[in-house]
């Protein structure tokens, strides 16, 4: 063999092993094709072969399509029509909701609009957003199958979790199973399905509109629903499918075709999709739904208080290990509500940090424990004390929701702002302006609020009324600027404050500029 012979047989040896070496890198990165679309497949349709023997033969040319087939028959088209008199005198939803809501077409004495739901028996009980049927005089229902019901029971609504169940005459109906919310991972594949209402001409929207994307967050506290409703539930699942008006009620749904929670509303600056929709959790829906048949209402154990989450400047001020829990805002209008919670000796300011034994980092956290347990049920609170610091247990009865109540205000003119980034004035001179406020109330009203300060970057506004400073009882001006002088720069203030015309209380841990 001659030299140049040899030295091409080595060159096509070293170029068939280096080939070989290849492949086997590339399989161990999953770079082949082959792999790839296993992979895909694996992610889109679960890893286990339970589920891909559930999901039939699927392969990536067929997408969703198993999953929209055998789900989309049980999402309807809702339609309501109010009375033009009483959609005009009723309460305004926050803003989201309204774009979210669509509301196509309105005349003389009559407003029209359009959502979404899902049917979850076969018996005909449909799930849909306690803001699409609010105040409906009339409500009508089309399936899939383009088979419309009129006159449509509402059998209840639940304005906390903003679920609403309608019933209608039929049998043998196509239903979406339930899945598990608790069980779903951020960044799983999720479809909304719904009627994103966007004219199809005629006087009719988009029905029946699929949409995919993954989940992107959990447990979310948007403050939507708690902006009208103070005993609002906020637990929010937040995805970027495409959400549109006109898809409240519909489902959002796993790759395995189970609902995992409800659309309810979209954050945008245009009124349509962005990038964040977000739904109830499908266990909250399930319960609302359970109670509403069995009891005609909602039975909901609560602890008689309004909390927020602790922020970082809270868990500095309280000496917290990290930045969790909730602190309590109040025990109601004005503090004169039932409360089980404040008759166990929870205090304003206390810092809830444990409910049976299990951290509560978040408001939603805390929301999401006490779905567990039945009015009447006592629990253990592990908390830390505002004016002590230290660690303390209470054993609270729940109780069910009280009444809601509210107070009207008046606010004083603007004053020069301080340091902290406000101006206040004494009571007197907000009394009589005609704040209509109890005698007993003591404290300063804040009068003008600079955006740049350090409250207005909390999002306080004008109206509330300080009482105390960091423990410091203020009565007038004078002791309130004699405290707020000798705050060290750069410190934390914890202020306790009032709302009179929400008739609610309120803790807030600010840092002062430095």
């Amino acid at each position: 063999m001659n030299d140049a012979l040899r030295t091409k047989l080595n060159l096509i040896l070293v170029a068939l092993l280096a080939f070989a070496l290849g492949l086997g890198f590339a399989a161990k990165l999953d770079l082949t094709p082959q792999t790839f679309a296993i992979g895909s497949a694996e992610i889109q349709f679960g890893a286990s072969e339970e589920q891909l023997q559930q999901l039939g033969d699927v392969s990536l040319s067929e997408g969703f399509a198993p999953v929209v087939e055998r789900i989309g028959p049980a999402v309807v088209t809702i339609r309501v029509a109010r009375n033009a008199r009483t959609a005009q005198n009723a309460p305004q939803l926050p803003e989201p909701f309204r774009d979210f809501f669509r509301q196509p077409r309105q005349g003389p004495g009559l407003v029209q609009g359009s959502g979404s739901g899902f049917i979850v028996s076969s018996d005909g009980y449909i799930v849909t957003n306690n803001h699409v049927v609010s105040g409906a005089e009339e409500i009508s229902v089309e399936l899939a199958d383009r088979r419309e019901f009129v006159n449509v029971q509402l059998v209840g609504r639940d304005p906390d979790t903003d679920v609403a169940l309608l019933k209608i005459d039929a049998d043998d109906l196509p239903s979406i199973p339930f899945g598990s919310s608790s069980g779903t991972r951020v960044g799983e594949w999720v479809l909304a399905i719904g009627s994103p209402g966007f004219s199809a001409g005629a006087g009719r929207v988009l029905e029946m509109t699929v949409t995919a994307g993954i989940v992107s967050a959990k447990g979310r506290n948007i403050n939507i629903l708690a902006r009208t409703n103070n005993a609002a539930i906020e637990d929010f699942i937040q995805t970027d499918a495409a959400i549109n008006p006109g898809n409240s009620g519909g489902p959002l749904v796993n790759v395995r075709g189970e609902v995992i929670g409800m659309n309810t509303a979209i954050s945008s600056t245009t009124g349509f999709n962005q990038g964040y929709g977000f739904a109830v959790p499908i266990e909250l829906v399930g319960e609302v739904v359970d109670d509403l048949i069995q009891y005609g209402e909602v039975r909901r154990a609560i602890l008689g208080v309004s909390v927020t989450s602790v922020t970082a400047e809270d868990a500095e001020f309280y000496d917290l290990d990290e930045v969790a829990g909730v602190v309590v805002q109040d025990f109601g209008a004005l503090g004169s509500a039932e409360s089980a919670a404040r008759d166990a000796g929870l205090e304003r300011g206390d810092v809830i940090v444990s409910l049976e034994g299990d951290q509560i980092r978040t408001v939603s956290e805390l929301q999401r424990k006490l779905r567990a347990f039945e009015p009447g049920e006592t629990v253990t609170i592990g908390l830390v004390r505002r004016s002590t610091k230290e660690p303390h247990e209470i054993r609270v009865q729940l109780q069910k929701r009280p009444a809601e109540t509210r107070v009207a205000s008046v606010e004083a003119p603007p004053d020069a702002a301080d340091h902290l980034g406000i101006s206040v004035r004494d009571l007197e001179e907000a009394r009589a302006a005609g704040l209509e406020l109890d005698e007993n109330v003591s404290g300063v009203i804040i009068s003008d609020v600079s955006r740049t300060g350090a409250l207005g970057r909390s999002g306080i506004q004008p109206g509330l009324i300080i009482q105390d400073i960091n423990g410091q009882a203020v009565n007038t001006v004078e002791e309130y600027h004699e405290i707020v002088k000798a705050l060290q720069p750069g410190g934390i203030a914890n202020l306790a404050l009032l709302d009179p015309r929400a008739g609610s209380r309120l803790t807030l841990s600010v840092r002062l500029p430095s």
